[in-house]
């Protein structure tokens, strides 16, 4: 089996940056796709210029965060109000998950957010912590490769 070329990492930082927001696109599009929701959001607390370019991220930045999932209303209900909006999505519904890094440290987050209300249920949760868990994991690995280059730092 052939890597594809852009997961091919070898070089700049550029690059490196590149391939993981191609990975955070990734795992975004996995999430939206297996949970049927409006969109996955993927936020860093230090990746802001990296990852907070669309109003998605820049919702989810501004949503209260848990040491632990949140879900937002907790029950279904058709006459919940909108928690707010963006890209002329009216969100009724967020589901969101701290992101930890390496020492349990809570780095940013991830959400699903639909613009109607809907039931989470226990095997939507077993999933949002894998999912979760494969981003922790490119996370990681990421920061372990880039740690190992003394020419390379950290955005901040």
């Amino acid at each position: 089996m052939a890597l594809s070329p852009n997961l091919v990492c070898n070089s700049p930082t550029v690059s490196r940056q590149e391939d993981f927001s191609q990975a955070v696109a990734r795992i975004e599009r996995l999430g939206k796709h297996l949970f049927g929701v409006s969109a996955c959001v993927v936020y860093l607390h230090t990746e802001k210029e990296l990852l907070a370019a669309s109003e998605a991220h820049q919702f989810c930045a501004q949503l209260p965060l848990t040491d632990d999932l949140q879900v937002v209303p907790e029950k279904s209900s058709p006459f919940q109000a909108a928690l707010g909006k963006f890209d002329n999505v009216e969100v009724r519904f967020c589901a969101l998950q701290p992101l930890r890094d390496s020492t349990g440290k809570i780095v940013g987050r991830m959400a699903l957010i639909h613009e109607r209300s809907r039931m989470f249920t226990a095997g939507d949760k077993d999933c949002l912590v894998d999912l979760v868990a494969l981003f922790e994991r490119e996370l990681h690995f990421r920061t372990s490769s880039l740690s190992a280059h003394s020419d390379v730092t950290l955005p901040s």
